[in-house]
This record gives structure tokens, C-alpha cells and sequence, in this order.
């Protein structure tokens, strides 16, 4: 049995994209990007109507570098401590 198809529906599979099939797809992103900054300068307005929040923000970012700083200084107090006590052991101690 011999089934026969046509050739103009594998040569529209083939085929590239119509311009105006691209055109409409640009537009639609298009359309997508214009929301997208409208919600963008929403938002900003919010944030520039509120210092309050930035202000906020902003001492919480101070304060959590300046944790982490102690924290790091902390840290390298304690491995001071500890190679001071492994010297004060000897170097026989560490292998056991």
C-alpha cells in the first residue's frame, strides 16, 4: 500500500518562518518588554516614595558585613589559639 503526500505540506515544514510571522513574534516581545519596564519604574517610584526601606536596608547590610567581620576576626583568634596550643603539645601530639 502506497501512501501518497503532498509536497507542499513538507516543503511548509521546512520553510523558514514567514517575515510577517516574525514580525508579529517581535512585536509580541516587544509588548512583553514594555510591561516589564512599566513594572520596573513601578517599583522604583514605590522604593524612591518609601526612604524608610532603603534606609532599612541599608542598616541591615552595615550590619551584617560588620557581623561578618567580627566573625572572621573571631575565627582567626580561635586558629591562632590552636596552633599556639599545638606547638605547646609538640609535634608528636598532632599524630595520634
Amino acid at each position: 500500500m502506497r501512501i501518497l503526500t503532498s509536497n507542499k505540506s513538507n516543503q511548509e515544514t521546512s520553510q523558514p518562518p514567514k517575515l510577517e510571522e516574525l514580525v508579529n513574534k517581535l512585536k509580541e516581545i516587544e509588548s512583553g518588554l514594555k510591561h516589564n519596564l512599566a513594572e520596573l519604574q513601578q517599583l522604583l517610584a514605590t522604593l524612591d516614595s518609601m526612604p524608610q526601606v532603603l534606609t532599612t536596608l541599608e542598616n541591615a547590610r552595615r550590619s551584617a558585613e560588620s557581623r561578618a567581620d567580627n566573625l572572621e576576626a573571631e575565627v582567626k583568634q580561635l586558629r591562632d589559639e590552636l596552633r599556639a596550643i599545638k606547638n605547646l603539645l609538640g609535634t608528636n601530639m598532632e599524630k595520634k
